[in-house]
């Protein structure tokens, strides 16, 4: 690889030959000014160059070529044949709000003109990426692309995003797309640490591959919704491809570069909606003593105590005290404070009184930095480009941050007439020194603010080791539950160092002006280190622990390309192609963990006072595969396309491992047929069907077993829980798809139309078995999804003048899955689950469950016994519960939009994105909790009989709205519940956490995604700065939400043990908006 990429650069060197130099200016046929920074184009090379400000442009054309290409945005694409040298060539080019012929990246690098696409292709343009600058670049997508999910993470800067694409096909895979750079598949898989969330190591996000490439660095991304869009990349492109084609160093011959700068600030969006009326305690009475229940209910976390703010004095964990010799400590430095007997000093009683942002100001100002260079030089035979980008964020949290650096090499060299070579690196670099936990238990701090007293100096707690015990003993309000925060945040790291290789290389060697033969090799390679430290003294984890985790992963993929082309008379042209791909990937991921340190404070594994812990895994997988496609075009009237691929995938057993992709489709322009009425430009219709497969992980089929589970001093082999099957059959996907295109007055109006179904079959799913075999589950196929949708996309110019000019666009989507068939015998299947952890009564977890005629995405849990719709209640006032599972509602939208508008005034440009996701149900755990430990503003309801100064606060009680038996079991005699519970009582059986009905909302949002507005300075100003053009630019994201609850981003995904869990809250960190300065500039 070393020789290669240095022969890349030796390449560099322009060879000289007999050429053509060609010059000229680029006009607008509509008022005749000069078009600036138009691509130019050597057709079938990779020579190119761009006009300048003036619209001016030079060229040289080597032999045996003689057609130019002329493309820019805003403008229709010309070819034209030169033949001869010219000096004073004048190029017109027409307006267009699109253009027909615009270029169009499809599957394995095959570029089309948009005319010619049979089935939805989305293109999002690197203005649109970069306009306002994501910090995970599947974040740049939410909002801009029908049919397009975009499920954002909960933790912040360098948390993982899931997109989907047009639904859910899948009820035991990812259904993520592939990702692919420059034609070659990438990573974008999150590969999990091995944690079970036992409150002393819970969940740690991160982050996902494609999170790590920069926009900067990208030319467009082309989205490919259809299955029959996506057949030629096999097995992983099931759900659709993301096609990302990097920047190239073709500006105007020459050397250049490009400077693009960004710095924001992020600031708290959401934030649970306490209550700031009554402190921790039970009854209306706390008192601290040592934190454990020496004081009045001191041992407990709930917030029923006493009224804030009512002239009370009480002794509190940060009040003064002194230890047994007499000097001054705080009321939690228990141990300096307990005498030999046991006894403790007092403590000085301090006023009870509110703190309404003492959460608030735990969180800090997170600021990102982005920023990139890129230097490109271009000649006669080549170009090249080095780009290096950079982000710095502190996040919102203390102590934890994320830094990646990358660098990005692209080299295009036209080595002689015929053959040509590309290339891409690209090296990332990233690391941490705390990503922050997430999930159930005190190390998500959030989780612990839900049982932290409205009292609490939360500021306090940053002095986190208790007097004379530094490094032994932390400092904290309760000693039984809670962890201090600035402890669990400042030593409880979680660090992790990743370093990224991923590239490409290809040459394309051109036999005749109809036939050519590419050969492409890609490269995915990473190595990710973690460390997870965990200080003593915690309830936990009172002894410490320290563990690594190691991942290495690899991911090759080799292709060949052999492509003719030509036409069987003036009327009629096509174009064939074959090739051949092979994939291999190899994950290793292992970690081992000293469960208990030694010595405190040395994180090493050889410092464990208990047998180290650990576990390995590796998974390899290998497809190799055939493909093929033939497309023909009559008259620019008609245009067909026919693909096939066959795989032939390791994971699957070998007499059912050979399998076939097929799609065809049409794309009729009506337009071009016959004539239409002058308000209607362009009319397209269009029809694709196409049958693809999924195969499925490593290790399905053939039995694996568990090693080291230790029997006492007896070493243990047992099989897995899963009993595996040696005649599964890859998942398929059959799928259709209608279109229709619209332009309307010469383009100024476009409107797009698709419907789609896709029927998945023969799921590859793990169903139950008794227990009696041995065995949890049998891995079989059976089952069948169907999914139908429809996309909508309108876009318009209404203004458009010499000084202002307004664009529009709105895009719409909606989606059903359904499950239409399960495996014979099988009524219900459930797909995963979440956890909302222990109850009373109930089964303490959400069910995601497929039954016929469900829903992907149906979530079942339990709730109260209803009578007519009204919840019943006992003789005691309090509901009763029911443990039967219902139907709690879909985590899938509605339907989803995205409204943008671009206004440009002279030399400013604004730009406004709004999402809307409309629909859906989310499971919140802050809320159950939040109303069970009494600091939500809701849990004030039945307190308000208590007085300034009364200790009971529960006042007059709640009395739940529903209904009540006055008669017997077998003859009821139902009537309107009277009876009042204390408000303590009733939230803790109410929201119950087994009662996953009583925490619902509604997940619908309105969110202004993104807002900029930028400068262009004028050529005479830049010119004096010394650069060639300069835009500054105000920037924001996600500067508004409108929900139903107040406490949470619907949006926001959970994070339990290994997996991603959708349509549950579950204590997600809270959502920020930023704002900040973008500067872009090149010379």
């Amino acid at each position: 690889m070393k020789n290669l990429y240095a022969g890349c650069l030796f390449f560099l060197c322009f060879l000289a030959n007999a050429q053509t130099n060609v010059s000229g200016t680029i006009y607008n046929t509509t008022d005749n000014t000069t078009i600036p920074f138009v691509n130019i184009v050597v057709v079938n090379t990779t020579i190119g160059t761009t006009s300048d400000e003036n619209g001016n442009f030079s060229i040289t054309i080597p032999p045996g070529n003689n057609q130019l290409r002329f493309a820019s945005i805003g403008f229709t694409t010309e070819t034209l044949r030169i033949d001869k040298e010219e000096q004073a060539l004048l190029i017109y080019l027409q307006e267009a709000t699109t253009s027909l012929d615009e270029v169009i990246v499809t599957a394995l690098g095959i570029e089309k003109e948009r005319q010619a696409l049979v089935s939805a292709v989305s293109t999002v343009s690197a203005d649109q990426l970069t306009t306002v600058s994501q910090t995970n670049l599947v974040n740049s997508l939410a909002g801009q692309v029908a049919g397009v999910q975009i499920t954002n993470g909960s933790s912040g800067v360098g948390s993982s995003s899931r997109i989907i694409i047009r639904g859910e096909n899948s009820l035991s895979g990812s259904n993520q797309p592939l990702f692919v750079v420059d034609g070659v598949p990438i990573s974008n898989e999150q590969i999990t640490s091995d944690l079970v969330n036992n409150g002393a190591l819970q969940e740690v996000d991160f982050g996902n591959g494609s999170s790590e490439i920069s926009s900067d660095d990208i030319a467009s991304i082309s989205i490919l919704k259809g299955a029959g869009s996506a057949a030629l990349y096999g097995a992983r492109a099931a759900n659709g491809v993301v096609l990302i084609t990097t920047k190239r160093g073709n500006r105007a011959k020459g050397f250049g570069v490009s400077i693009n700068s960004n710095f924001t600030v992020e600031t708290l969006l959401t934030l649970p909606d306490y209550q700031n009326e009554y402190g921790v305690g039970s009854n209306g009475q706390y008192s601290f003593v040592n934190g454990v229940g020496a004081g009045i209910n001191d041992g407990g976390i709930s917030s029923y105590g006493p009224r804030l703010d009512s002239g009370l004095l009480i002794p509190q964990f940060d009040s003064p005290s002194v230890d047994i010799n007499g000097n001054p400590v705080r009321g939690g430095d228990v141990l300096a404070r307990t005498f030999p007997d046991g006894s403790f000093t007092d403590i000085t009683a301090t006023p009870w009184v509110s703190r309404p942002d003492n959460v608030k100001d735990f969180f800090r100002t997170g600021i990102t930095y982005q920023n990139n260079i890129a230097i490109s030089n271009t000649g006669d035979s080549g170009s090249a480009r080095l780009s290096y980008s950079n982000l710095r964020n502190e996040g919102i949290l203390p102590n934890t941050d994320l830094k990646r650096d990358g660098i990005a090499v692209s080299l295009d060299q036209q080595l002689n007439e015929k053959l040509s070579l590309n290339t891409f690196l690209n090296y990332i670099n990233t690391r941490s020194g705390n990503r922050p936990n997430l999930g159930y238990g005190y190390e998500n701090v959030l989780y612990g603010f839900n049982w932290t007293g409205r009292q609490t100096d939360i500021s306090a707690l940053k002095n986190y080791w208790q007097a004379g015990q530094e490094g032994r003993q932390h400092y904290d309000i309760n000693y039984l539950w809670l962890t201090n925060p600035y402890l669990t945040l400042n030593e409880n790291t979680n660090s992790f160092i990743k370093n990224r290789l991923l590239g490409n290389v290809s040459a394309t060697y051109k036999f005749s002006d109809k036939l050519n033969f590419k050969i492409r090799t890609g490269i995915d390679n990473y190595n990710e280190n973690r460390e997870f430290r965990r200080a003593v003294s915690t309830n936990a984890n009172p002894f410490g622990s320290y563990r690594e985790d190691n991942i290495r992963f690899t991911e090759m993929n080799t292709d060949f390309l052999l492509t003719f082309n030509d036409k069987i008379n003036d009327s009629w042209k096509y174009t064939i192609t074959a090739g051949a791909n092979r994939f291999d990937q190899k994950i290793h991921y292992a970690y081992a963990e000293a469960s208990q340190l030694a010595l405190p404070s040395i994180y090493t594994l050889a410092n464990s006072r208990a047998p180290l812990l650990g576990n390995s895994e590796n998974f390899d997988k290998r497809i190799n595969s055939v493909y093929g496609t033939a497309n023909a075009s009559y008259e620019n009237q008609l245009y067909l396309d026919f693909t096939y691929r066959n795989d032939w995938s390791s994971t699957l057993p070998e007499a059912n491992n050979s399998f076939g992709y097929y799609s065809a489709g049409f794309s009729y322009i009506a337009s071009n047929s016959f004539e239409l009425p002058d308000a209607i430009s362009f009319l397209k219709l269009r029809f694709s069907a196409a049958s693809v497969g999924n195969d499925t992980d490593p290790f399905q089929n053939n039995q694996t077993f568990l090693l080291n589970g230790n029997y006492a001093s007896n070493f243990k082999v047992t099989n897995e829980n899963v009993l595996k099957n040696t005649n599964l059959k890859p998942e398929r996907l059959d799928a259709y798809e209608a279109g229709l295109e619209a332009w309307f007055l010469k383009g100024r109006i476009q409107f797009d139309a698709s419907v789609y179904q896709n029927v998945s079959k023969d799921q590859i799913i793990s169903r139950p078995v008794s227990n009696s075999s041995g065995f949890a589950s049998f891995n079989e196929n059976g089952g069948k999804i169907r999914t139908r949708g429809i996309e909508l996309m309108l876009s318009a110019s209404p203004i458009k003048t010499s000084d202002f000019q307004w664009n529009t666009s709105v895009n719409f989507s909606a989606f059903k899955s359904v499950v239409t068939e399960l495996p014979q015998g099988v009524d219900q299947f459930v797909t995963a689950t979440a956890s909302v952890f222990s109850g009373s009564g109930g089964s303490n977890t959400v069910f995601f469950i497929a039954k016929e005629n469900g829903r992907v995405g149906d979530m079942y849990g339990t709730g109260f016994v209803q009578v007519d719709g009204k919840t019943l209640y006992g003789s005691n006032g309090l509901p009763i519960q029911d443990g039967t599972l219902r139907l709690l509602g879909n985590y899938n939208p509605d339907f989803s939009m995205g409204f943008s508008n671009n206004f440009k005034y002279k030399n400013f440009d604004l730009t406004v994105l709004f999402d809307w996701r409309q629909g859906g149900t989310i499971v919140s755990r802050t809320k159950a909790l939040g109303s069970t430990s009494g600091v939500l503003k809701e849990t004030l309801l039945g307190r308000e009989g208590g007085s300034a100064t009364t200790q009971f606060v529960d006042g007059n009680g709640i009395i739940g709205e529903g209904v009540a038996n006055i008669g017997t079991a077998e003859n009821p005699q139902y009537v309107p519940n009277t009876t009042a519970v204390a408000a303590s009582t009733f939230n803790n059986a109410f929201y119950d956490r087994g009662n996953e009905a009583s925490s619902l909302y509604d997940a619908s949002y309105l969110k202004l995604r993104q807002v900029s507005i930028y400068y262009t300075f004028s050529k005479a100003t830049a010119t004096s700065l010394g650069v060639e053009n300069l835009k500054l630019g105000l920037v924001g994201s996600n500067l508004l939400l409108f929900t139903e609850n107040p406490h949470f981003d619907p949006e926001l995904n959970a994070f339990q043990e290994r997996n991603i869990v959708y349509g549950v809250d579950d204590f997600s960190y809270p959502s920020t908006r930023s704002f900040g300065v973008s500067l872009k500039t090149n010379f």
